[in-house]
């Protein structure tokens, strides 16, 4: 029977397939005491459950193509590395002396302690590396039961549907021919998530029930960019999908054409194309989707996605990498953007209500001074041969802004750096785009981050389901703001970019360049597409639709009438694709 089901769109693309159903049931662990004779041989097994999930993560590695990169290499090797972790053997070991019980219940309880930091945050971000802990346990226990519950019938035609996946799962069914992947559960900060967009397969989570609706062999639809997924879609639909997958499949080969265009208007207008990266893997794909610079590196992984705090040399090696790699100007390392809902491992998390308007940002940089200057010493070192650029978060008032500037200064002074870095603001408060003026004299670039400005000036909670449909661009109060910020960088002679996902929201482009902006920044896989999209139009023209749609009072208004216009002037020279993502954007 025909079902459609409306999920969450994680990683775009287009699949048609068959079910292929990973029925994992969670292991129950129970505490049963050992008698002395015993604890040996449960230290042994433990030992060699071990062992055995370690063998199976590296020949996950050791069949992934050579010269791999990414995220989900990276998740690998942290994975390899804890199961390789002697003291965290050693916990488990001693525990099972210690308490006189099995190894299920030891590895359980280990685990457990070592996680409740994390149980503590309500940030989605940092659940999920609670969720590398939790998988991790899991393949430990399933291997200690003797469990094994890979695919052995998995074509090149198969769709993965589970409850969920971790991200060596995703990895390691990605390279037995999975097509695509539907969850009942997941989000998209989640590593699964992260994995499965570094290795381009479409993807919807959150779903709630699809593991109960399918049946093994079913056809499934998978539209990764709008979260659609069809059960066993009629005649019609099923020939209409095919052409959409063999449509999707030439724009994917297109798009790579793109990534060699400048980033340009029709008219010659330059506007510089970067891309957002949290991990340094990621480099390598920026180079091949041809970002021309990197507008935001960000720095909350290298942190949160350590089991120790970073010292200063490991920062610095690690800025050098992202600083080296592309053959740019524009090399943007955005300081920690950590506090109130978000810290790095250990680190006591705030029990205070509002964690998004409590201490985060700069505000929890300028309280936690020693290891903000162990990083400003970092990325300062970093640019001793390539000039930085130094993106400052959650700035509200002028005086974080002056402090900030003073810590930086006394930096550059003891490393005798000289005139090797700029330092920039981002513009995600309300009260920082209305004083843009007066930061635009103190700083030498600003960085729009829509994400946070939509959100803070609508008051509106975007991962709230009940209230995320307010969210929205396209409000008067969005765009006037951000051309009141470009007016004011520009009138203080300095650049300003957005670095927000507006950025590479087709239909939001054209808005932003006829403010005026200078780059664009984004995630990597949209940057061919805004490139082709800037190739197409014109400075002027734009302008003039940025000019029509402030007159208009409403964001349906506003978003009506810029999807049409941009159809009707340059649809024809856009892919279908692009022509639906403009209609259907949000």
């Amino acid at each position: 029977m025909r079902v459609e089901l409306q999920g969450i769109a994680i990683s775009p693309g287009i699949a048609l397939g068959n079910v292929v159903l990973l029925d994992r049931t969670k292991m129950i662990v129970e505490r049963i005491r050992v008698e002395d004779n015993v604890i040996e041989r449960e230290k042994e097994r433990f030992l060699g459950a071990v062992n055995r999930s370690k063998n199976q993560l590296l020949s996950i590695k050791e069949n992934l193509d050579h010269g791999d990169t990414g995220e989900h290499l990276d998740i690998l090797n942290f994975s390899i590395m804890m199961l390789e972790d002697e003291l965290l053997s050693q916990e488990v070991l001693d525990f099972i002396g210690a308490e006189q019980v099995n190894a299920e219940w030891a590895i359980n309880s280990v685990l457990t302690k070592k996680s409740e930091t994390f149980k503590k945050v309500e940030d989605v971000y940092m659940k999920e590396r609670l969720a590398d802990f939790y998988y991790l346990g899991e393949r430990i226990l399933r291997n200690l039961h003797g469990v094994h519950d890979e695919i052995s019938y998995l074509t090149a035609e198969s769709v993965l549907i589970a409850h969920d996946l971790s991200a060596v799962d995703v990895v390691s069914y990605a390279k037995h021919h999975v097509i695509g992947i539907v969850t009942d559960i997941g989000a998209f900060t989640s590593h699964s998530a992260i994995v499965a967009k570094s290795l381009g397969i479409p993807t919807v989570m959150g779903l709630e029930d699809i593991t109960a609706r399918v049946t093994p062999g079913d056809t499934i639809f998978i539209d990764g960019f709008k979260g659609t997924v069809i059960l066993n879609p009629d005649k019609n639909e099923l020939k209409k999908f095919k052409k959409r997958r063999t449509d999707y499949i030439k724009l994917e080969k297109q798009l790579l054409k793109y990534a060699k265009l400048r980033g340009k208007t029709l008219d010659d207008v330059e506007i510089s194309v970067n891309a957002n990266i949290e991990i340094i893997e990621e480099l390598d794909l920026a180079r091949s989707y041809g970002a021309e610079g990197i507008g935001m590196y960000r720095t909350e992984f290298l942190f949160t996605n350590s089991v120790y705090f970073p010292d200063e040399d490991e920062q610095y090696e690690n800025y050098q990498k992202v600083v080296s790699a592309l053959d740019s100007p524009i090399v943007t390392i955005r300081t920690l953007d950590i506090g109130g809902d978000k810290f790095p491992v250990g680190m006591e998390p705030s029990k205070r209500l509002n964690p998004a308007l409590g201490l985060r940002g700069i505000r929890f940089s300028l309280q936690e001074q020693d290891m903000f200057r162990k990083q400003i010493r970092a990325i300062l070192r970093s640019s001793a041969e390539n000039k930085i650029r130094i993106l400052i978060p959650m700035i509200s008032k002028l005086s974080e802004v002056l402090d900030t500037k003073k810590i930086i200064e006394e930096i550059a002074e003891e490393l005798g750096t000289g005139n090797t870095w700029e330092i920039g603001v981002m513009i995600e408060t309300p009260s920082a785009a209305i004083i843009a003026s007066d930061i635009s004299e103190e700083v030498d670039f600003l960085s729009i981050g829509t994400n946070d400005l939509i959100q803070y000036t609508l008051a509106v909670d975007r991962i709230n389901e009940h209230v995320s449909y307010l969210y929205t661009p396209f409000h008067p109060a969005i765009l006037r703001l951000i051309a009141g910020v470009v007016d004011a960088a520009h009138k203080n002679s300095i650049p300003v970019s957005v670095c927000g996902e507006m950025a590479s929201q087709l239909s939001c482009v054209p808005l932003l360049v006829g403010m005026g902006v200078d780059e664009l920044s984004m995630n990597i896989h949209s940057i061919p597409k805004v490139k082709k999209l800037l190739n197409t139009i014109t400075e002027k023209d734009s302008k003039e639709i940025l000019e029509n749609a402030l007159k208009l009072k409403t964001e349906f208004d506003i978003r009506t009438y810029v999807r049409k216009v941009i159809v009707q002037r340059w649809g024809d020279d856009f892919p279908a694709e692009f022509v639906e993502e403009i209609v259907t954007s949000v």
